[in-house]
């Protein structure tokens, strides 16, 4: 288990690889047809990618953590058929009124360099 104490910033917690295909952009339209930017990934699959990433690197994690905050930098949209790898790493960590605050940070990348990257800020349970 993954706990506030195990985290030590600046530590580089893995990657994910995942392929933009087309079954991916299918899901995404059914749920958002009006996302439809041909074979370029829709704005919003942008969460949903760096969440996988998230979920696949930082595993297990302790019941009860709370996604407090999130932000992300475009840097291009990347395209159908694309494989994307997003790394995570703890950047920072504090106690808060007695609760552990951890900032993670994500950089996505493809065949034809950086898309996008971002900071998640969780407040840790264990």
């Amino acid at each position: 288990m993954i706990t506030y104490d195990t985290l030590v910033p600046p530590q580089i917690m893995g990657a994910h690889e995942l392929l933009l295909d087309a079954d991916m952009f299918a899901h995404w339209r059914a749920l958002f047809p009006d996302d439809d930017t041909g074979d370029a990934m829709p704005h919003g699959m942008v969460a949903a990618i760096v969440m996988r990433a998230y979920t696949a690197v930082l595993h297990p994690r302790p019941p009860g953590n709370v996604h407090a905050a999130q932000h992300f930098d475009l840097l291009r949209l990347p395209r159908l058929g694309e494989r994307l790898t997003t790394r995570v790493t703890c950047l920072a960590k504090e106690r808060r009124k007695g609760r552990g605050w951890v900032t993670f940070g994500t950089e996505t990348e493809g065949e034809a360099g950086p898309a996008f990257s971002g900071r998640m800020t969780m407040i840790w349970a264990a």
